[in-house]
């Protein structure tokens, strides 16, 4: 059977459609489970109960028998839908990407979730088959890869793909994938989600019978205290680290002629393909333990789509690395772009500007700690020489290069950020100044980049007069013909 006829996903689907309508019902019937009081729990609420799930199954069985794809006249086309009928019909030459990944489900089952990404595709992928072979997904992949290249439909046939000659392929290492997990700052999400938890769920949680548990600590010392909260962060330290342990496992980027595919993951396995084609602009980003220890995180930032983990246009191709890896495995995959070294600095009149603005951060915390806790909280006015050092390093570390065709931005918040990009991959470059700026002749320089739907900016203040007005001739004009690139 060739791969242009209609066919259906996998009978998992059924299950993955059931789970996901299930998945939507879960927080009102735990609601309505806490806050319905006990008469509501009869015989009719069970029969109401098993009366939804049956629906639920019907519709998942006939949203598998509905859905089917296929390509034809140079289109991939999909149907579906129960009391609605639903067509999409998506132009291959739209098409910039197939990701697939693997869920628990899919794997048991040896199977893979494919998203078809288009170079103006929203937020969310432009068509997904939630559970067919791999098989199957290498020959989507052959065939749009043929109507794009005019190969004549014989050519592509439903068996097993091709032996492909060896390309360029990198492995994350045991060392740089622990590094990886134990630098992360995952530790902040995994606080946030059990505070998100406790805040929808306070209602139903017995905190006054826990606090009754616990009475004895208010009697507790400060070391006591002390202990139970780097106990806690410890554990969340700790479960943060498996967090990014079974994600970024088996991370692998291999080069296959003009695309850039990673894959990774224990539990769920995501494969994402990236054109070069796409690629705006590399990030090469240091926090200050990974700076401290040598090791480098790098994004690519890719027009459109939604690549990356979060949804957004950023996707991580190297997790950690050496700092002297990174120039060398970037003439490698994306030999497009290079790291230099060397940058301009800022004007040493800028450092003032650099310290003050983090010492009034420092503040913002100094401020309400000295007043609620006084006099301890006077104590928080050490911040202040946390401020001054982080304002210096801010300062030491921004800076601007040119390579040919390529600018080059580093700068610093919290960790330090070195932006490449190409010429023609920026959309507008922009300064403005202040009233205090300007009479210390300084500038701040912003570069825009179209990265996923609404683009991205990356910007450096207080950057000398003559400097960005170097930068602005730059983009202008052709060094060769003094002409617009």
């Amino acid at each position: 059977m060739m791969i242009f006829k209609p066919k259906r996903i996998h009978p998992v689907g059924m299950i993955l459609s059931f789970a996901k309508m299930i998945k939507s019902y879960i927080i009102p019937a735990i609601i309505f489970f806490f806050v319905g009081v006990e008469e509501t729990f009869n015989i009719y609420f069970i029969i109401g109960a098993i009366c939804l799930v049956v629906i639920i199954v019907i519709v998942s069985v006939l949203e598998w028998l509905k859905f089917t794809y296929w390509i034809e006249d140079g289109e991939f086309r999909i149907e579906h839908g129960v009391i609605v009928k639903k067509k999409r019909y998506i132009p291959i030459e739209r098409i910039q990407t197939i990701n697939t990944s693997a869920g628990i489900v899919q794997q048991i089952f040896r199977l893979v979730k494919v998203q078809i990404e288009t170079a103006g595709g929203g937020l969310e992928a432009e068509a997904v088959l939630t559970a067919i072979s791999k098989n199957e997904a290498d020959e989507i992949e052959q065939a749009l890869s043929a109507y794009k290249n005019q190969l004549p439909e014989e050519s592509i046939v439903e068996s097993e793909v091709v032996d492909k000659p060896e390309h360029p392929t990198y492995k994350i290492k045991p060392r740089e994938l622990f590094v990886a997990a134990s630098t992360s700052s995952g530790i902040g999400v995994i606080i946030s989600a059990v505070a998100a938890f406790l805040s929808q769920f306070e209602e139903f949680i017995p905190f006054e019978q826990l606090l009754n548990r616990f009475e004895f600590l208010t009697n507790a010392s400060f070391t006591l205290y002390v202990i139970l909260v780097f106990l806690a962060f410890f554990i969340a330290w700790i479960l943060s680290i498996i967090g990014v342990l079974l994600k970024y496992a088996f991370f692998t980027v291999h080069k296959v002629e003009d695309d850039i595919k990673i894959s990774r993951g224990i539990f769920e396995k995501r494969q994402i393909s990236i054109p070069i084609a796409r690629i705006q602009a590399i990030r090469v980003v240091q926090n200050p333990l990974r700076q401290l220890l040598g090791y480098s995180t790098v994004y690519i930032e890719s027009a459109g789509g939604t690549a990356g983990d979060d949804g957004s246009a950023s996707t991580i191709l190297f997790p950690v690395i050496s700092k002297k890896e990174v120039v060398e495995l970037l003439s490698i995959y994306l030999p497009s772009f290079k790291v230099k070294e060397e940058v301009h600095s800022l004007p040493k009149r800028s450092m003032l500007r650099y310290i003050i603005r983090k010492c009034l951060l420092s503040l913002v915390i100094i401020i309400p700690l000295s007043s609620l806790f006084f006099p301890w909280g006077l104590l928080s006015v050490s911040l202040l020489l946390v401020g001054i050092y982080w304002g210096y390093q801010t300062f030491n570390d921004t800076g601007w290069s040119v390579i040919d065709n390529q600018l080059q931005l580093t700068y610093r918040f919290v960790s330090k950020s070195t932006i490449l990009v190409r010429k023609n991959r920026i959309q507008s470059i922009s300064h403005t100044k202040n009233f205090f700026q300007d009479k210390k002749l300084l500038r701040s320089f912003k570069v825009s980049i179209k990265s996923g739907i609404l683009g991205k900016s990356f910007s450096i203040k207080d950057m000398d007069a003559d400097d960005v007005e170097k930068l602005l001739s730059w983009y202008s004009y052709s060094p060769e013909n003094k002409t617009r690139h």
